[in-house]
């Protein structure tokens, strides 16, 4: 079941639930994921950085540049810092879907799973420490090669 089914959110859903959700992304992270991955990180010499890709990923780069269309160099040289993508998950779960699908760069098709989305985004770097999240339209080993 995915995340956004097992919530039931209220329209709009709310800080309540947000917590709600955050907490259930910082037991599932820390039981599930951290235990599988923190080997790997800890390996690392380098700094790790976060690259989503996919759809939540290039939504939130086009909120952030308020791009109504798709211009896929602009998408790609998005940097998402932490505290931003935090004030736009605070602001976007007060919202009404009426009212999210209204944000310039959000289809209004994806104005309710945007929602988990930014969560799962945002537990992933605050559990891991990371500050910004880039973004690639054409795959991590795409991206890994350009930078």
């Amino acid at each position: 079941m995915r995340l956004l089914e097992q919530l039931r959110l209220n329209d709009p859903p709310g800080l309540a639930a947000l917590a709600e959700c955050r907490a259930w992304l910082k037991n599932f992270l820390a039981t599930q994921v951290v235990p599988a991955i923190e080997p790997a990180l800890r390996a690392c010499r380098g700094p790790v950085r976060l690259v989503g890709t996919g759809g939540t990923a290039t939504i939130l780069a086009r909120i952030e540049a308020r791009m109504a269309g798709f211009d896929r160099d602009q998408i790609e040289a998005a940097q998402i810092p932490l505290p931003r993508l935090q004030a736009q998950l605070q602001e976007q779960w007060q919202m009404t879907l009426a009212q999210r699908q209204q944000i310039i760069g959000m289809p209004p098709n994806r104005g309710d799973v945007i929602l988990t989305g930014m969560a799962i985004y945002e537990s992933i770097m605050t559990q891991f420490g990371m500050t910004q999240l880039g973004v690639s339209t054409r795959g991590l080993r795409y991206w890994a090669l350009l930078h």
